[in-house]
């Protein structure tokens, strides 16, 4: 079962540029990039590479696959790629968690 609070914060920010929040993400899959499994939409191929650059700067809050728990990611946060993009995690037990079943955890999966 997914966590109501969380699709609603899903939601509300997956409709948004987050690099350039005043303006609305495209719904185009060129446009498109994925942290977490979380699904972020950008105005332009611009904000998009700004993005892909440094993620953690712009993703905000996100769920440590195995644990579930909301955590604020930095660039020193232990990180794995796994299904066209990076995952996140609040230590590296839980990364190395992750890394020995993926499927187990995508959150893409749990949607």
């Amino acid at each position: 079962m997914i966590d109501p609070e969380w699709a609603l914060y899903h939601l509300q920010r997956a409709l948004w540029d987050p690099v350039e929040p005043r303006l609305t993400g495209s719904l185009r899959p060129e446009l498109q990039f994925r942290v977490n499994g979380e699904v972020y939409r950008f105005s332009s191929e611009r904000t998009l590479r700004l993005f892909m650059r440094t993620p953690t700067h712009w993703c905000g809050l996100v769920r440590d696959p195995v644990t579930g728990r909301k955590f604020m990611p930095t660039s020193r946060s232990p990180e794995a790629y796994w299904i066209g993009g990076p995952y996140y995690f609040e230590s590296d037990s839980t990364k190395q968690r992750f890394v020995e079943d993926p499927r187990r955890y995508e959150i893409i999966r749990r949607m």
